[in-house]
């Protein structure tokens, strides 16, 4: 995933904004839609510049509007909420252009490969994919829950004990329970690194 900090002053929410996100926190839906419409444009113009296509970029606004509305609960801001806004869409913007130029080489490495070879990896890394897959369902209820929270959404793990009132320990052994699991379908961890990030990509795009 590609990251970027943005240098900025010490620079925390004013009084307005305060009331703004606690609002936004208490699901003042009003409130919430009267932020967006106001700073939309802003933030649209923000991911525009780096990706030069309006629908890609009205997505990536969009997408991290929901995300701050679905997690505002749990999520903890040390900025401005327009510093915090501004710097989630960057990111984001940032991540489809690094997805996009994966997505190029692999085409290149496609053109080149001897006719036949490309498909026939590919038939086996799908098999490979889907017997994964199975078995992540496989998982005892809870502990796939935890597993999907913290491998394909990228949760913390404080933040899964919180959403689900359980303990950091239980969180961790949850996951430990998991890998360990799901290490017996592939022969290395390295493989079963490969195949997660490949279902993430595949299942829970976005994240």
């Amino acid at each position: 995933m590609v990251l970027v900090r943005i240098e900025q002053k010490t620079r925390k929410m004013n009084p307005d904004e305060e009331k703004i996100w606690r609002a936004i926190q208490q699901r003042d839906g009003q409130e919430f839609e009267n932020y967006y419409k106001e700073h939309y444009k802003a933030f649209h113009l923000a991911a525009f510049t780096y990706l030069k296509d309006a629908a890609v970029a009205e997505e990536i606004v969009n997408d991290v509007f929901v995300k701050l509305w679905d997690s505002a609960s749990t999520i903890r801001i040390d900025t401005s909420l327009k510093s915090y806004i501004y710097r989630a869409v960057i990111n984001r913007s940032l991540n489809v252009l690094d997805k996009n130029k994966r997505i190029r080489q692999e085409k290149e490495d496609y053109n080149r490969l001897p006719q036949g070879s490309f498909e026939s990896q590919a038939m086996e890394d799908n098999e490979l994919k889907i017997k994964l897959f199975k078995a992540i369902d496989q998982l005892p209820e809870q502990c796939q829950k935890v597993f999907r929270m913290s491998r394909f959404e990228e949760l913390k793990q404080q933040e899964i004990a919180d959403k689900l009132g359980i303990s950091i320990k239980t969180v961790k052994n949850h996951i430990t329970l998991a890998l360990k699991q799901l290490s017996k379908v592939l022969d290395d961890w390295k493989a079963l690194a490969l195949c997660l990030a490949l279902l993430k990509e595949i299942f829970w795009p976005g994240h």
